[in-house]
């Protein structure tokens, strides 16, 4: 049993706890060394975890690989410990557990994964980082948890999003090819030239949307896995944080199952609650949950003087895995669409949907790009420029799959980030 003094005060460790803790540690850091392949996002976090004083949290939808990014974090750093929050006793103080393992075994870095398997976190972390010289990166698969409880840490915790792949990084990771990424300004002015050295993963476009976009299908490339991580994050995720009743799972499945089989124009919080039997307050209320769990993107029209009704996109894979049945080419607008969202919103990009007054046709989407206002209509190789009719925006680009020489592929986009 392991006895240490905390603020003139004994605490005992439950008899074999550490012990359990340094196994599975040592399992975590051989484990992280099997995966030479790091995330894009690796490089932020060693400089979040090294040359800031802050908490991070990682937060993104199940199966983007949060467990292994810090697996991979603890195989690189000596003096550090990785430990999954749901192993724990209950009971079990991390303030008083951290200082131990600092103590007696000099850990500097903490990665804790599944936090929010303990009980009253949030207060535990910020004893740590007022109390302790360490440093701590956590993760949780209930990103709606994390995102309601950052307030309470205030100016202490930095949230670190982990998308799904972008498309430059699902070739990367699939082994199919190394490409630098492509600045904005490039893509606008010699698509062209940038395509010809791109235009062969044309053919890959179909499986990124498909499975390819989300990486725990790099492992298990099969529906079941997508439907399986919409069910959990349903079923825990939202059930837990979002204090939801077993009726309001089930409509929530019905939203998430009317938004997949629809077009993205057709869907508003009005047609939501049309379709699906709801208020259009549970609508909203719906909709949102599933933004903060990270299922979709909701996208605001643009002007001051146009109804605040979004445009709500599922992110990648959603839609080709809970359509059930939809012929794929009633799809593929939708798809197009979304491929470019998760992109141009993955590159801190600012956009908003074009709508009109009186509900005309408009292009798709306005992208705003050091003060310049750029609109973009979003198709297959036969749109044209009489797509833009309605709006006075002076540079207009069509983007098209497969590209064309109509205008811009859109597979470039794939490639921001």
């Amino acid at each position: 049993m392991h006895i240490f003094v905390l603020e003139n005060r004994l605490y005992m460790m439950q008899p074999g706890l550490i012990e359990n803790i340094l196994k599975l540690d040592r399992i975590a850091k051989t484990d992280g060394n099997k995966y030479p392949r790091k995330r894009y996002v690796y490089p932020h976090l060693e400089y979040l975890l090294t040359k800031a004083r802050q908490i991070t949290g990682i937060v993104g939808l199940r199966g983007t690989g949060k467990t292994i990014l810090l697996r991979q974090l603890r195989a690189a750093h000596p003096n550090s410990l990785y430990l999954s929050a749901d192993t724990l006793p209950a009971g079990n103080d991390l303030f008083e557990l951290a200082t131990f393992l600092a103590e007696t075994y000099q850990i500097k870095y903490l990665f804790i994964d599944e936090i929010h398997a303990l009980p009253g976190w949030e207060g535990q972390l910020k004893k740590i980082y007022d109390f302790s010289e360490m440093q701590i990166i956590f993760t949780s698969s209930s990103a709606l948890e994390i995102t309601a409880s950052k307030f309470d840490l205030s100016r202490r915790l930095t949230l670190q999003h982990l998308p799904l792949f972008s498309f430059r990084e699902y070739l990367a990771f699939t082994n199919k090819g190394e490409v630098p990424p492509i600045a904005l300004d490039d893509l606008l002015e010699k698509p062209n030239e940038l395509y010809q050295s791109i235009y062969p993963f044309e053919a890959d476009f179909k499986d990124f949307s498909f499975l390819g976009a989300l990486p725990a299908c790099l492992v298990s490339p099969l529906p079941s896995v997508v439907s399986a991580i919409v069910e959990k994050v349903i079923q825990r995720d939202m059930l837990t944080a979002g204090k939801l009743s077993h009726e309001d799972l089930l409509q929530i499945r019905s939203v998430l199952l009317f938004l997949a089989r629809s077009g993205i124009d057709g869907c508003s919080y009005s047609s939501i609650s049309r379709n699906t039997g709801i208020t259009k307050y549970k609508a909203q209320q719906y909709v949102a949950l599933m933004q903060s769990a990270s299922l979709v993107s909701i996208i605001l029209p643009y002007g001051a003087n146009v109804m605040p009704e979004p445009k709500i996109l599922l992110v990648p894979t959603l839609r080709a895995n809970l359509s059930y049945g939809v012929d794929e080419n009633r799809l593929i607008g939708a798809t197009r669409e979304e491929f470019f969202i998760h992109h141009v919103t993955g590159a801190s990009l600012t956009v908003n949907y074009l709508k009109s007054l009186r509900g005309e046709k408009l292009p798709d989407y306005i992208l705003f790009h050091n003060k310049r206002k750029l609109v973009f209509e979003i198709g297959g190789s036969g749109k044209g420029a009489s797509q833009f009719k309605g709006t006075s925006i002076r540079e207009k680009f069509i983007l098209s799959q497969p590209g064309s020489t109509q205008g811009i592929p859109l597979i470039l986009f794939g490639f921001l980030w």
